[in-house]
């Protein structure tokens, strides 16, 4: 992601993601609604996350089910 893409975003409430991966299949099936799932696999491969998908993002992360580096 260019530097530019990354302020822009930052400015526009999305936060930029590092390098993350889902770790846990099984467990982000159960804990992330099926309408959801493709939202969230879709800002991975952007490398940022809308303001609506932080909270998610930061619990993902807390249970060991997301990675970032």
């Amino acid at each position: 992601m260019s530097l530019v893409k990354r302020v822009v975003g930052e400015m526009e409430g999305q936060r930029a993601l590092a390098d993350c991966e889902i770790k846990d299949f099984e467990a982000f099936s159960s804990l992330v609604p099926p309408s959801l799932q493709a939202a969230v696999l879709e800002a991975i491969r952007a490398g940022s996350v809308p303001p609506s998908l932080q909270p998610l993002f930061r619990r993902l992360r807390d249970a060991g089910v997301m990675v970032c580096l």
